[in-house]
């Protein structure tokens, strides 16, 4: 288990089966909204990376697939393998920079 903001959850798999039941919905309804194959939502539910996409593709199928269902994306990206831990951003280093400019006079 892992602990969010306060609340002790499972996975985000776990997450996203117990809040679609909790909103009656079924797995073929909720990948006709996403407009994804039942088998992409299952492994979502099931946190079975090697049966979706890239990475990349990954996380935006879990963001999607939780504001169909009103859940905050942030928490449940968190939860993937790989991701970062949101931190403070780092500071621009404020390097002062010259620029040199050499007008040339048009001959006469």
């Amino acid at each position: 288990m892992v602990e969010v903001k306060g609340v002790d959850m499972g996975g985000f798999g776990e997450q996203l089966r117990e809040a679609r039941a909790a909103k009656g919905l079924g797995i073929a309804e909720v990948a006709g909204r996403l407009k994804l194959r039942p088998a992409m939502v299952e492994a979502l539910e099931g946190e079975a990376w090697e049966q979706l996409p890239e990475p990349a593709l990954a996380r935006g199928y879990l963001r999607n697939y939780a504001l169909v269902l009103g859940l905050d994306p942030k928490p449940l990206l968190a939860l993937c393998p790989g991701a970062t831990p949101p931190g403070p951003k780092p500071q621009e280093a404020r390097e002062e920079s010259t620029i040199r400019v050499r007008v040339l006079r048009p001959a006469l």
